[in-house]
């Protein structure tokens, strides 16, 4: 059996790379596959889309053809792609708001170790484990089911349609976008709690501090940690794409979104419309010029993240010029509205004064912020969702979470039963949403109430004769060849980034973290051309690659912190005993690291069953179809009349089996505050 797929020159090359170091017993060759794969799937891609962007290349050209500035005036012009982006910005900020507020209550909650905390983060390891795209396709059973025919409207007496109302299929997708980053983010904020001393639990113990005062102390403790997270999850947020396609797809037509290059919906966001535009191509120069503003808006977001991390007043002044330049160049794109003027002109001239007058600059700054809402809230108010200014959505947080101004002291406790009922509201969606797979599973058809005298156990019958073993075989392949690429690129430049780094060391570790932020689909389209070129389309070994360069930046986090904790003097010794640095790799660390190493193979598998837009651009065959690819041909998308809900139960009920498998060797991964530093998403 071919588990290659089509056989790309590609490959030799880097198994080639992998092997050189070993042969060589050297340590320079270590860098070398990993510079390999990431100049094929991150550097390629973005000089790909650039460089394509100004010419003309259509499906029935053989070259392109240089055609200047003509791709981006149709971008300029495009009025749906403008309102995509004020969608995008409103959506997460919201997204993130609610993450963050809840989760950060969820870990309050948590912090002691007593049975029902046990068994609540249990139940979040769950929900971090199932695949989204089952969880979400779930979710609309439960929510949309057929044309709003579904059991959450025949329970509560609604009539919630993600079809036809644009605010059911916003707030949809924007709740249970929440409800699936809720499990990562509790879990990273408990690791930032973890490393408040128990000395100031004390404190305000003896001194009788409530919940509002206690929340406000342990925020001021983990700060410098938890501002930076929440603006790059903000960041992470502009690229959404599985939940909302999954969910609701391009959303109902908004009445501004008919215009002649891109229909709007209530969730035609950038990587939806993006996608759109890929399927039905003809262009690939105008395609890739799309690509590339929505990389630019990408960036003003990274920047933002990347900017709350200085330190004052260095951080002060890059996040107001930050700020003052995205409403320049953000206004000029989706329309500029002169109210925000006297904020450009004052986010650019007041960190002038920070040194010497720092009270009137807080101040100052203050009373600019105030002016810049109450000029939003008007705009919305006047147009709707036309008059929302996106760069607003990014300088109002930024600026507020790096001045951080001080709020007055109010103090009160919340009864526990209502503490409780909310953390049991956070919680139970999980159970319900699987309970729900389940029973569906059991359907003699495709209903969403099935009776309970019509069960039956036919379904995992029929998708297992339909090939879903093979399916998930597909997806297990993935994982073997991402986690092999991790092996040999990985973990030898995790190595050669414990000892001290050089600057090449150092850009190609910059290189990763940054593709961790940046990549999208606005890259993984480019990527699709990249890798047509290369052999690496319709092939699972291109596939499992990408998801090795996810697990890349946890990979070296873990592995290279754990080396650079091994004793100096066992590295010595082993050089004085004729081991080369290869050798020293191979038979001394790797063997200490084989518990962290399990880990990141359970993530990379835990990914690879997770992967759904990669495999949804870059396979295209049947024999190759995995797991995730499977379950969307049994739901479809919004709007499908070919759903069929109980081979989709029956079909994610027998693809969770492998994962549960090792669902409890990789507790100790799950609650690791490392996951802050998860790879690249595309999704």
């Amino acid at each position: 059996m071919n588990l290659f797929g089509d056989m790309s020159v590609v490959i030799p090359i880097f198994f080639a790379l992998g092997l050189l170091p070993f042969v060589l017993r050297r340590k320079w060759p270590m860098a070398l596959p990993v510079a390999f794969i990431l100049s094929i799937a991150t550097v390629a891609p973005i000089a790909w889309a650039l460089y394509v962007s100004f010419t003309e290349y259509g499906v029935f050209q053989t070259a392109p053809v240089f055609a200047g500035l003509k791709n981006y005036k149709v971008v300029i012009r495009d009025s749906g792609f403008k309102l995509s982006l004020r969608l995008t910005a409103l959506w997460s900020t919201l997204k993130t708001t609610l993450e963050i507020a809840i989760s950060f209550f969820i870990a309050l909650r948590l912090r002691k170790a007593t049975r029902r905390s046990k068994a609540a983060l249990l139940l979040l390891g769950v929900g971090w484990f199932i695949p989204s795209f089952i969880t979400v396709s779930g979710w609309r059973a439960f929510v949309q089911g057929y044309g709003g025919y579904s059991l959450l409207n025949t329970l509560l007496g609604t009539s919630i349609d993600v079809t036809l109302n644009p605010l059911h299929a916003f707030s949809s997708s924007l709740l249970v976008s929440v409800w699936l980053s809720i499990p990562l983010s509790t879990m990273v904020i408990l690791g930032m709690l973890g490393k408040v001393s128990k000395e100031l639990d004390d404190v305000m113990k003896i001194d009788g501090a409530g919940d509002l005062a206690t929340s406000s102390i342990l925020f001021g403790q983990i700060r410098y940690l938890l501002i930076p997270y929440s603006l790059f999850q903000l960041a992470r947020s502009m690229k959404e794409f599985t939940s909302v396609f999954l969910m609701t797809g391009n959303g109902p037509l908004l009445a501004e979104g008919f215009t002649p290059h891109t229909l709007t919906g209530s969730t035609t966001f950038l990587g939806i419309v993006l996608f759109r535009k890929f399927s039905t191509a003809r262009d690939y120069g105008l395609l890739s010029a799309y690509a590339v503003f929505v990389g630019v808006f990408a960036l003003i977001w990274i920047l933002g993240a990347l900017f709350s991390r200085g330190e004052v007043p260095r951080r002060h002044r890059q996040v107001l010029y930050l700020s003052s330049a995205a409403h320049v160049v953000l206004g000029l794109f989706v329309g500029w509205n002169w109210l925000v003027l006297p904020v450009v002109v004052g986010y650019s001239i007041l960190p002038l004064i920070i040194p010497r007058f720092r009270k009137p600059f807080r101040r100052l700054v203050g009373v600019l912020l105030i002016y810049e809402v109450v000029v939003f809230v008007l705009s919305i108010v006047q147009e709707g969702i036309s008059g929302v200014i996106p760069a607003t959505l990014l300088s109002v947080p930024m600026i507020l979470l790096s001045i951080r101004y001080r709020l007055p002291n109010f103090d009160f406790t919340v009864p526990g039963w209502l503490k409780r009922a909310l953390l049991i509201i956070c919680l139970v969606p999980t159970a319900v949403v699987v309970l729900y797979i389940c029973y569906l599973s059991f359907a003699s058809d495709s209903e969403i109430l099935p009776f309970q005298s019509e069960l039956t156990l036919a379904n995992y019958g029929r998708v297992i004769s339909d090939g879903l073993l093979g399916n998930i075989f597909n997806t297990l392949k993935i994982a073997f060849w991402a986690f092999a690429v991790v092996l040999l690129a990985g973990v030898p430049f995790s190595y050669l980034f414990s000892l001290k780094r050089n600057l090449f060391v150092k850009a190609i570790a910059s290189l990763i973290l940054f593709g961790s932020l940046y990549t999208g689909m606005h890259t993984l389209l480019p990527m699709y051309f990249v890798f047509d070129r290369l052999g690496l389309v319709n092939n699972l070994f291109g596939v499992g690659m990408v998801v090795c360069i996810q697990a890349m930046p946890l990979t070296i986090l873990l592995l290279g912190g754990f080396f650079s904790t091994v004793p100096r003097e066992l590295r010595e010794v082993s050089l004085l005993e004729g081991l080369s640095e290869t050798g020293y790799l191979l038979r001394v660390l790797i063997p200490l690291s084989l518990p962290i190493i399990g880990g990141l193979l359970t993530y990379i598998l835990v990914s690879s069953f997770n992967s759904f837009s990669m495999p949804l651009i870059l396979l295209n065959s049947q024999e190759l179809m995995p797991f995730s690819l499977k379950i969307y041909s049994y739901v479809g998308e919004v709007r499908s009349f070919y759903t069929s809900w109980n081979l989709f139960g029956a079909a994610s009920i027998i693809g969770i089996i492998p994962l549960l498998l090792f669902f409890r060797s990789s507790l100790k991964l799950i609650y690791s505050s490392n996951l802050r530093d998860q790879g690249i998403e595309y999704d």
